[in-house]
């Protein structure tokens, strides 16, 4: 039983959706459970293919929803309970104690909650933990660092990625109203301070001028975009900074751009990334902590040498030449078809859950 927030949107989302349709088609009887409502239409319903139940919690101030949600897994009575995100960390776990589930597993995909009620939490539930999922080796010394999980809880399982939906450039960019002769640069993001969309921002000023055909595409919704539109009024590039609002079809709009941007703050396994790379895009990122394993300078990826505006700067610079960029986009393409496959990511998750059903309890 996979416990998430919702599956409408989102990284995390999106991998819990592929990974529960793989790990159906490998005989395992898996669910899913969600915190808030699910969010999917029939269409995405019948899609997924799995049991979904929901717990139905309205906002964070209502706490109804916990009783609903243990009574929910004592009726599922699941052998593994796999909590994923902020919701699952905390409630989820939570709630699969109460209810007597026999083993817990908990993917980290990134909760920077370090205040003392919400650690404590954590460290009560990460003891009653089988296992803990990461997404590379660098996150793994990390969390165990971080949280004193004992290294031998934690696996590295990278995250899988389909490519993106095919589409028609031209078609596509009509539907937008982006010229076929702009070099488009494209952040499918929610539009908060992690993601750092006003380092890209900033970064365009520095290294564009009117009539170079730059334009930087934000496809995404969320608290920063009056800030960020404040901002590139301000850096005199409002009509270069295109915002797209939040897009079901941010995956297949990589098929129209030129470059993908990753100014972020922080990232773990982002999604986004692998399919940027599988649509053959050059990709300009920030070395975010973890950035390395899959993001090589000059070779996968022109990665910044910090997180200055003038270092970012430099990076998309390194666009210009149109020799470099395709000898990136290309490798890029090739390591994400090895990093990112998503059979790879069920099998491993396969063989996690034969490895905890073995556990002694």
């Amino acid at each position: 039983m996979h416990v998430v927030q919702h599956l409408k949107s989102g990284g995390a989302e999106t991998l819990v959706r592929a990974l529960v349709r793989g790990l159906a088609r490998e005989n395992i009887d898996v669910r899913v459970v969600s915190i808030y409502a699910d969010g999917l239409n029939e269409r995405e319903r019948a899609e997924l293919g799995v049991p979904v139940r929901s717990a139905y919690r309205r906002g964070r101030g209502d706490l109804a929803f916990l009783p609903r949600l243990v009574r929910i897994l004592r009726d599922e009575a699941p052998d593994i309970v796999h909590a994923h995100l902020s919701a699952g960390k905390y409630a989820g776990r939570f709630a699969a104690l109460l209810a007597g589930v026999p083993a817990i597993v908990f993917t980290e995909h990134g909760d920077e909650r370090r205040d003392a009620p919400y650690l404590l939490a954590s460290r009560a539930l990460h003891a009653r933990t089988v296992r803990f999922v990461v997404f590379s080796d660098e996150q793994r010394r990390a969390l165990a660092a971080a949280d004193g999980v004992p290294l031998e809880r934690i696996r590295v399982v990278p995250n899988g990625v389909a490519p993106p939906p095919p589409g028609d450039r031209h078609a596509l960019r009509a539907s937008i109203e982006l010229h076929d002769d702009a070099f488009a640069l494209y952040v499918p993001a929610r539009l908060v301070p992690q993601k750092n969309q006003a380092l890209a921002i900033d970064a365009l000023a520095r290294t564009s001028s009117p009539g170079d055909g730059r334009v930087l595409v934000l496809a995404g919704a969320g608290p920063d975009e009056a800030s960020l539109r404040a901002r590139a009024r301000a850096a005199g590039i409002e009509d270069r900074v295109r915002f797209l609002g939040f897009r079901d079809d941010a995956a297949t709009l990589m098929r129209a751009m030129d470059a993908f941007v990753m100014p972020s703050v922080w990232e773990r396994m982002p999604l986004a990334l692998g399919e940027a790379m599988l649509a053959g895009l050059p990709v300009v990122s920030t070395p975010w902590t973890g950035s390395r394993a899959f993001l090589e300078d000059g070779v996968t990826a022109f990665v910044s040498a910090d997180a200055s505006a003038g270092a970012f700067a430099r990076a998309l610079s390194r666009l210009s030449d149109p020799v470099a960029r395709a000898a990136v986009a290309s490798r890029g393409e090739a390591f994400a078809s090895d990093r990112f496959d998503l059979a790879t990511t069920v099998r491993g998750h396969v063989a996690l859950y034969d490895e905890v059903a073995r556990v002694p309890r």
